[in-house]
This record gives structure tokens, sequence and C-alpha cells, in this order.
């Protein structure tokens, strides 16, 4: 396979981010990416599954880092194209993308805000972790992208889920200090993905890194003002831009004292600390307890993930 077109700004900086692996990163990314799915505990347990699946001749390895999930090995399947699907059996996410609840970790009872949760990967998975306790306040801006996040919950079976359709940097002026967890999966350019589409390899600047960053930072911000002290705020991205990534959390810690940044131990995954200093700008030195994955170091997607605590 032909490998994928970089705009010249995003392979200076990706060149400068892994001086070393340039071409292994670039290697792996001209790689169609695996299929990946989540067993839904709620419907039904891991081992029936993998008994029904494997039985028609799937060949599943499981995703180490996540024990309810597995690669679909071997010729291509329509994954999401059986009966199985559709009754909300499994879910087809990302294995990296499995990571930020993982990170996360919403307890049975507690009270979660996924401020940007279409199409509902990540909400369904906290509902599992759940078990459909508590409660999930599922949102979204986009109508389209609501109408998917309310089918998939639906399909999932997930009865602790709220949706709502509201601009997430609003959300503090009537939820401010009330959950106890918060996930902001932002927007991004998604040069952690280009193994999924290269245009937008071809079409990143920093411009547009830069231009998005203005609302990452506005959801960082509103999601931890959501939480109630002592509570704790994941930040993820699939993209490998500082801009969007280290210098969005390095402005919510100089904006937000009660901001804590927390070590992440995530056993089973390849993760590497996030950067301290980026083209001249210094960042605070405990930037290094975020992480990065890069998609050459498991085969997978590339991911910024940072747990953020707010003090009481």
């Amino acid at each position: 396979m032909a490998k994928p077109m970089l705009s010249e700004e995003l392979r200076e900086d990706l060149a400068l981010l892994l001086p070393n692996e340039f071409d292994r990163l670039l290697e792996c990314c001209s790689r169609p990416l695996r299929e990946s799915i989540r067993v839904n505990t709620l419907k039904i347990d891991k081992d029936s599954l993998v008994s029904r699946l494997t039985t028609r001749g799937w060949m599943l390895t499981p995703v180490p880092w996540c024990d309810y999930a597995y690669w679909v090995e071997g010729s291509s399947r329509e994954v999401g194209k059986t009966l199985e699907h559709a009754l909300g059996y499994y879910y087809m996410q990302g294995a990296v993308s499995l990571v930020p609840v993982e990170a996360l970790d919403p307890q049975p009872g507690e009270k979660v805000l996924d401020i940007c949760a279409a199409p509902g990967s990540k909400a369904t998975q906290m509902g599992q972790k759940m078990r459909n306790t508590g409660v999930i306040v599922a949102n979204d801006s986009d109508l389209k992208r609501i109408r998917a996040l309310s089918s998939n919950t639906q399909r999932c079976g997930l009865i602790n889920c709220v949706i709502t359709r509201v601009d997430g940097r609003r959300f503090p002026m009537w939820a401010g200090n009330m959950f106890d967890c918060v996930l902001v999966d932002a927007p991004c350019t998604a040069t952690g993905i280009i193994r999924k589409s290269w245009e937008a390899a071809s079409n990143w600047s920093r411009r547009l890194a830069r231009r998005i960053s203005v609302l990452q930072r506005s959801l960082l911000r509103a999601g931890f003002d959501c939480l109630k002290p002592g509570g704790e705020i994941v930040y993820a991205t699939c993209s490998l831009s500082p801009e969007e990534n280290e210098e969005t959390v390095n402005q919510l810690l100089q904006a937000r004292p009660k901001a804590e940044l927390l070590g992440l131990k995530l056993p089973g995954i390849r993760t590497r600390p996030g950067v301290t200093e980026w083209r001249g700008s210094r960042f605070d030195s405990n930037m290094a307890k975020t992480i990065r994955v890069y998609p050459h170091d498991n085969d997978a997607e590339g991911f910024f993930i940072a747990k953020v605590a707010k003090a009481n």
C-alpha cells in the first residue's frame, strides 16, 4: 500500500516528535487499521459471544489493555452486519479508543458527563462499566450525530443514560460542581487515525490545529467546571499535535488552580509520557504524567490522554 500523503507541516511536526521513528510511524499508518470489537457485557458475557463468533469461523485476539475487547483477525468480515451487532452484543470500537474510559474508570452509581458523546462508543462503554446504575449525561451539539448516539445507546441497552443536545461549553451554567467524573473526548484534527482517512493528513496545518484548540480548551474548562470537588476528568483526542493536547491541558492548569494532573497506569498498552516543551514553549513539568499512544507502538490508533482531579 502507498504511504500516506502528509502535508509538509504535518511531516515536519511528526519528524520533530519522533526524529528516529518517523519512517516506522509512516509505514504503520500505510497499513489498514485492524477491526476491533468491544463485548457489551450488559447483554452477553464475553465467553458466550466469543463462542458464538468463533463457531462461525471468526478469529479473535484479545486486546491486552481491555479484558472485554478483541481484534477481529484474518480475512475481512462484515463486522457491522451481523445479528449479534444488531442486537447490541458487541460494539465496533477502535482498540485504543477504549483507553480513555478505562483511564476514567467510572463506578456504579456515579454521576458522569460525556460532554462530546456522539456517536456513543465511550458512553456505552461507560454504561457497562457502571452496570447500568447511576446516570450518564451523554451530550452532543450536532443533531445528526445525536441520532446515532440515541440509536447506539438503545441498541446497547443503556437505561442509565440521558441524552442532551447542548453546546458543551455552556454546561457549567446549570451543571457546575455536579458530576463525579467527566469525559471530554474532544473534536480534533485526527492525526492519530490517518490510517482511516488520509485526507486528515494531507489537509493538516498548524493553523487548523490552533483553531480547533480554541474549542478544545473551552470544552475542557467547561468539563472541569462541571466536576464536584474531588471529581476527576479525562481529556482525550485522537490527535498527535501538542497544540491540541499538552498545550490545551497546560492552559487548564493555568486557568484553574484546583486542577491537578494525575498519573496514569494502563497495563497492556505501550504508552509514552506527554511532551513538556514544544517549539520553544515550556509546559508544566507534570505534563509528563499525560500519555501519548503512537500508532506504531501497538499497531493501532494514535491517542493522547490526560487525567485531572479537582482539588477539594
